[in-house]
């Protein structure tokens, strides 16, 4: 198996561009509560509460918008699921390397009767899992995304690392009308308009 395979090459539904959007959403809500989590009152435990919490949120938010057609949220739990063109993956923060929330590989409620419709499970079979794991830098921890592909022995068979790029919000500002101002014209000050009156008066009493 390669170190980095895209999971488009197992599952092609899961293309690059839907999970690009998936994976960018995703970090740009957990980036934003990371920073809402900066201030001396926080714990490790708001930390990493609020990222998962946002990052529910997004997605409900995607899902409200109907601007993806093949994007949907499956279920609304906790351990909350995502569909994307149809294909199941619970989102679960952790390191996706050494991971210590085993019990997160097992399929939940959703994922078992979706399985229930397709028939027995087969080597064909994936589950799909979204990992979000930061290094916990004190003055700026980075995330990073990667979804893995387990088979029904929980093999690892793909597994695929997601470069982020940040969202750029568009904010549309209406400019006032431009004012157009003529320009004036210099005028010449006559220097010698007060002396000419009164050399005139002068004149007219001689």
């Amino acid at each position: 198996m390669p170190e980095f395979q895209h999971p488009s090459e197992l599952e092609p539904k899961l293309s690059r561009a839907h999970l690009d959007v998936v994976c960018n959403n995703l970090l740009d809500a957990a980036y934003k509560a990371l920073e809402a989590t900066s201030t001396d009152d926080d714990t490790n435990w708001t930390r990493g509460v609020l990222p998962y919490g946002r990052i529910h949120g997004r997605f409900k938010q995607l899902q409200r918008q109907g601007d993806l057609p093949w994007f949907s949220l499956a279920n609304n739990t906790l351990d909350f699921t995502i569909s994307i063109d149809g294909i199941l993956m619970q989102v679960v923060t952790d390191d996706p390397d050494l991971r210590k929330k085993g019990h997160r590989m097992n399929k939940n409620l959703v994922e078992l009767y979706h399985d229930s419709l397709l028939g027995p499970a087969t080597d064909g079979n994936i589950t799909w899992r979204l990992y979000v794991d930061s290094d916990h830098n004190p003055d700026g921890p980075t995330l990073t995304v990667s979804i893995l592909g387990f088979d029904t022995n929980r093999n690892v068979v793909c597994k695929w690392a997601h470069n982020y790029e940040p969202l750029v919000s568009v904010r549309t500002i209406e400019l006032s009308p431009v004012a157009e101002i003529d320009d004036s014209l210099p005028i010449r000050r006559d220097k010698d308009s007060g002396q000419k009156v009164k050399k005139d008066a002068e004149l007219n009493d001689e």
